[in-house]
């Protein structure tokens, strides 16, 4: 067993070097997306079903994000080396890159952001230290418009498309774009099990794509907080109006699912 899994793992280096190092494949796989959509899963599937390709996970590649990160919270000092590394990569032959992001209803997304980076919010070692109201009352603060905010900031810089002039197929749960630097792949979270591989052939070609669960937030030790924070955040239909006005939403969700959407958070 220990043998074969050495084999493997040379034979798919020396097709990396074939394909990637000598100039042969041209792709440039991008996961570059929102943090907490479901990114993470999407990466580790493709890498491997592709161990040989180039392929990488980033969340910040424009200068808004990264210009507010050299003077923030530590946290975030792994966005700007992650960024860095990606541009030299990009920097080294002319690629032709193709860019998956993701979308995640707004709400549910910064829930699992704030677990993800609560150091910046909350001076605590851990984030089961603080009480799940404290968590709920934190949220009522935000104005839940981060996703919409950075494809409007962070996206359109580095891929040049406004894809709220551009649309999406909010039904079919995916759409791909094409610029004169890449192609895009943007997915819908909700319907990820469902579409994962038919959006991967439309967008890599044929082959077999299964989609591995990772970095889930409620599988970790938090996750009984984190269910506990889900159940107890409530908003008001103002509140909810707002959010699910926005162009984010009624770019990426249509009015079935914005309604679904709605009744998951309104109060009761």
């Amino acid at each position: 067993m220990k043998l074969r899994k050495q084999l493997s793992k040379f034979y798919h280096f020396i097709k990396k070097q074939y394909y990637t190092n000598l100039g042969f494949d041209k792709d440039f796989i991008l996961v570059y997306t929102l943090s907490k959509v479901g990114s993470s899963s999407v990466y580790y599937s493709l890498k491997k079903t592709y161990p040989f390709k180039e392929i990488h996970h980033v969340h910040f590649l424009g200068d808004t994000w990264l210009d507010k990160f050299k003077t923030g919270h530590r946290i975030f000092n792994n966005n700007l080396k992650n960024a860095e590394r990606i541009f030299t990569l990009l920097n080294k032959k002319p690629w032709r890159v193709k860019i998956i992001a993701l979308t995640r209803d707004p709400i549910a997304r910064d829930i699992s952001g704030m677990f993800q980076t609560w150091q910046h919010v909350f001076d605590v070692p851990d984030i089961t230290e603080v009480p799940a109201e404290q968590i709920v009352a934190q949220l009522h603060k935000n104005d839940f418009l981060y996703s919409q905010n950075w494809f409007e900031t962070d996206f359109l810089e580095f891929t040049g498309l406004d894809v709220f002039q551009a649309g999406f197929d909010a039904e079919q749960g995916y759409q791909i774009y094409k610029t004169d630097q890449a192609d895009i792949l943007i997915m819908q979270l909700e319907q990820l099990n469902a579409i994962y591989s038919e959006a991967m052939q439309a967008f890599l070609g044929k082959g077999s794509y299964v989609l591995q669960k990772e970095n889930i937030t409620s599988s970790r030790e938090s996750g009984a907080l984190h269910s506990q924070v889900k159940k107890r955040l409530r908003l008001s239909p103002e509140s909810l109006q707002e959010i699910c006005s926005s162009a984010y939403m009624t770019t990426f969700y249509n009015a079935a699912q914005i309604d679904t959407i709605k009744k998951r958070w309104e109060e009761k």
